[in-house]
């Protein structure tokens, strides 16, 4: 005789379903708890046999077609232009100047 954990399980959701429902509903309840219990423990139909579903994902493989790029090769940064001091100051002083006019400009419509 052989035991199965799936069947110890399902005898005890329906005995303690049927105890549940004579508690709540009498002898009624206790069948309409019963019948309710044995039918989303058996395996046929909706409950069915359950299995775990892999959730792993597989890198897409593109047959030796995608290139790729060492780092180093990967771009050239030659074109970048270092800014001295002053130059910062007139661009960083133009646009401040720039907003305060809008905003002056802004006060002078709204009045």
């Amino acid at each position: 005789m052989s035991f199965s954990l799936g069947d110890i399980f399902k005898k005890g959701i329906t005995a303690a379903a049927t105890w549940a429902g004579n508690a709540i509903g009498g002898p009624v309840g206790g069948k309409i708890g019963g019948a309710l219990a044995s039918s989303l423990m058996n395996k046929t139909g909706a409950g069915g046999d359950y299995e775990i579903q892999s959730t792993a994902n597989q890198t897409p493989n593109f047959g030796g077609r995608m290139g790729r790029e060492r780092s180093d090769e990967a771009g050239r940064i030659s074109n970048i232009k270092t800014s001295n001091a002053a130059d910062l100051n007139y661009i960083w002083e133009r646009r401040l100047m720039n907003a305060m006019g809008k905003d002056a400009e802004y006060k002078r419509t709204l009045t």
